[in-house]
Parts: structure tokens; C-alpha cells; sequence
């Protein structure tokens, strides 16, 4: 095979034989980074529909449908894909930092492990903790509804994936007084004993798990950078890097966390389309999607080196796009002239698969809100038109007028996202 020229961003020429493997080890993991995250934008651009209907009680049984149904099928997925096995809280931990609900910069988590059933975990830095202090004021009600209302059922969902007797108890927890410094929260993790009773699967659960991204397998390609682990089968290690993984592993992980992302959208849309109706989720979906697309954009750009508002912009960005997770989803991106670009959706899997709802249905529309979203957050002036099936010819109008931004775009988008003074950590020597 012969070797890639590899750069830790896409700042060159756009290339329509660009894939993730022209990333370095660097570029991956701040990639990975930034799909992880995208669980975050997801819930800021969803949940506020869902609210302003049903109220926050509607927010809560929202979160826990969707975390509860899709983060133990995730979980599950990332373990077998980095050789996590045995079921003790060693295993629950190293599955946490392989959690989409857990952006690495953004919730900055320490773990301890005491002994096979007993451990604990920390978050130094809380992202999610402080973007509703900052979107409510500290309001004591809203920080409860996240930090405990929804976090008592989910963790728990999560951690059964590793140990179905494995709990995890706050040791504390928000809300907090307006100014304080230490720790967000802290949890003791443990393993009960046998006669404890064994609480239910989210009954969404098996229906997210037939889908065909559940089940979907990303092989593991050949590294195009040396250096790095290849799996996480050793002991586990609080404040594991992304960087500590080898090329070909980051790669596979880049579309894993797509993919993650892919499942919580999908166990979301099955919880409105039951709790809500269909009609309400053809409304909301593609809200959800123009809401979160500018963020998204914006954040893409910056970390790959990204700049402009052109069609190669548009490009770029497209073959970049998390919502359309790479192998599962199957895209050409190239230009038919100067001023067109045309994308085409290939047969693939994603395309098979709607036994329930999800992004992936707008793929039906004149204008596929998952497509058609990305260009217009690079350029509000960009015109999509369809050629014929699912194939799309993109255009830039300079005289139209621009597509306005969603309404909720400056909150989905708003506050930092990661501390401005984090600096990397160091790799343990073990590691190098």
C-alpha cells in the first residue's frame, strides 16, 4: 500500500479522493474531538423544540429515551473495537472515555480504580455543566433537571453495558452557588452483589440495536503514521489522550463516533415520534439539523484549517460532515465545472436503513436538510437543486439573498466549548 502525505489539517486544495486517512495522528484525534461534541450541539439544537411544546418534563423523558436506548449499543461497539473486555469499574472507566456524552476537553474526567468493584470518577471541567449556567443564569432548577433528573437513569444505562450490577452514585453533584472552584462532580462507581435486582433495558434499546447502524462493522485500515497504541487491553489510564492511539485506530474512531452520534440522533427521533407524533418530527428534524449546522461548520473549520465560503469550502466540509458518518454513508463529492459541485449518494447502508427515524430520511427531499445545511452554514448564498435520484448539483448566487441562520443558532453555538488555558497533557512515557 503505498503511503499518504499526511497533514494534521485540510488546509490544501480540495481533493476529491480526500479521506480521513491524509489526516495525521494529531488532526485525527482533534477530529475526533469535534464529532464527539456533536453529541452536545445535537441536544442544544433538539431539546429546546421538544420543550417549547411539551415543557421540561418533555426535555427529560426526551434524554433519557435517547441516551438510555443508544449509549449502551455504543458503548458496546467501542469496547469490542479497542479490546476493552472484563466486567469490573476498570472497564466501566475506559468505556466512559470512549463516550460520546463525554467530549474529552470539553467534560475533562479523572478516574480512580480501588479495587475490581469499586472506583471512582471525577470531572475536572464540566462543558455541559457550565454552558446551562451561562444559558440560565445558574437557574437551580435547570441545572437539577441535567445533573440529576437526567444523569441518575442514563449513567446507569451506560454502565450496564460494561456490568449490569455496576452502579454509580453521586458523591456530589450541581447545583452549585454562583461562584466555586474544584471539581463539577464526583461519583463512586461500584459492582453490587448478585441478589440485587437487575433494572430493565429502555425498551427503545432493541429497536435501535436492529438497526443497521448498530450493527454496522468499520474494519481497520493500515496506519499511515507509526507510533501509538493499538488497542486499550492494558490497564486503565486516567487521562488517556486521543493521541495515544495509533493512526489506522483513530481513523476507525473518527467514523465510530460519527456513527455514535448517528444512534443517539436515531434513538431521539424514535422518542419524539412516539412521545410526539410523526408530524411534530418532520418539523422539528429539520430544525434540529439547520440549528446545529452552523456551529458544527464553524467548529470544522478551525480545526482543519478550513477557510473561506466557497464551493471548495462547501466541498471540504461535506466530505468532513459528521451527520453522513464515512462507509456507512456513501457520497462522491467533485466539481462538474468551476461553479458546480455535484454530490451523489451511493448505494450503501445508510440508505437501507429506516426501520426507525432518523437524519438519514431527509436524504428523500428536494433539498436534504443534511446536505443542504452544511453549505448554507459555509455560505448562506449557496443554492442546491436535484439532478436526478440522490445526486445534487451545488451552486453559490452571489445577487440572492441570504438564507438566514436558524433562530436558535447563537444558543446552540454559544459559550466556549473548551477551557481557553487547557493545555495538552503530557504522554506518559509508556506511551511514546
Amino acid at each position: 500500500m503505498t503511503r499518504r502525505t499526511i497533514s494534521p489539517l485540510y488546509d490544501g486544495p480540495f481533493d476529491p479522493d480526500w479521506s480521513l486517512e491524509s489526516l495525521s495522528r494529531q488532526g485525527l484525534a482533534r477530529l475526533c474531538r469535534e464529532v464527539m461534541l456533536v453529541s452536545m450541539l445535537h441536544d442544544r439544537s433538539l431539546i429546546p423544540h421538544v420543550a417549547s411544546r411539551g415543557g421540561m418534563e418533555a426535555s427529560v423523558s426526551l434524554a433519557d429515551d435517547e441516551w438510555m436506548s443508544a449509549s449502551p449499543i455504543y458503548t458496546a461497539r467501542n469496547k469490542a473495537n479497542l479490546g476493552i473486555t472484563g466486567d469490573g469499574v476498570d472497564a466501566v472507566l475506559k468505556s466512559f472515555q470512549f463516550d460520546i456524552g463525554m467530549p474529552h476537553h470539553f467534560l475533562d474526567m479523572e478516574g480512580e480504580v480501588v479495587r475490581h468493584d469499586l472506583g471512582f470518577f471525577w470531572l475536572v471541567s464540566c462543558g455541559a455543566h457550565d454552558y446551562v449556567r451561562w444559558m440560565s443564569g445558574n437557574d437551580e432548577k435547570l441545572v437539577t433537571m441535567m445533573c440529576h433528573d437526567m444523569e441518575d437513569q442514563t449513567f446507569e444505562a451506560t454502565l450496564r453495558a460494561t456490568n449490569p450490577r455496576a452502579r454509580c452514585t453521586p458523591v456530589h453533584r450541581p447545583p452549585k452557588t454562583g461562584a466555586f472552584s474544584g471539581e463539577h462532580c464526583r461519583w463512586e462507581l461500584s459492582i453490587s452483589p448478585d441478589d440485587l435486582e437487575i433494572r430493565p433495558d429502555h425498551p427503545n434499546r432493541a429497536l435501535i440495536s436492529a438497526s443497521k447502524a448498530a450493527n454496522f462493522e468499520f474494519g481497520l485500515g493500515e496506519s499511515q503514521e507509526a507510533g501509538g497504541l493499538d488497542d486499550y487491553v492494558g490497564a486503565y489510564i486516567s487521562g488517556l489522550r486521543l493521541e495515544d492511539f495509533g493512526h489506522a485506530v483513530l481513523v476507525r474512531q473518527v467514523k465510530e463516533f460519527a456513527l455514535d452520534v448517528h444512534l443517539l440522533m436515531r434513538a431521539a427521533y424514535l422518542s419524539i415520534q412516539q412521545r410526539h407524533g410523526t408530524d411534530l418530527l418532520r418539523d422539528v428534524a429539520t430544525q434540529h439539523i439547520a440549528a446545529l449546522a452552523p456551529p458544527l461548520v464553524r467548529r470544522l473549520s478551525e480545526a482543519m484549517g478550513v477557510a473561506g465560503d466557497d464551493l471548495h469550502a462547501i466541498a471540504k466540509l461535506l466530505q468532513l460532515n459528521p451527520l453522513l458518518p464515512d462507509d456507512y454513508a456513501e457520497l462522491t463529492i467533485d466539481f462538474a465545472d468551476a461553479d458546480r459541485l455535484e454530490v451523489t449518494v451511493l448505494p450503501c447502508a445508510a440508505l437501507q436503513d429506516r426501520a426507525t427515524p432518523s437524519p438519514i430520511d431527509m436524504l428523500d427531499d428536494e433539498e436534504p436538510t443534511v446536505i443542504s445545511a452544511i453549505a448554507l452554514a459555509v455560505n448562506p448564498r449557496a443554492r442546491i437543486d436535484r439532478r436526478s435520484g440522490l445526486s445534487w448539483q451545488i451552486t453559490i448566487d452571489p445577487d440572492a439573498d441570504p438564507v438566514p441562520a436558524h433562530p436558535l443558532t447563537d444558543l446552540v453555538g454559544g459559550h466556549n466549548y473548551f477551557p481557553a488555558d487547557l493545555k495538552p497533557r503530557p504522554v506518559p512515557v509508556s506511551l511514546r
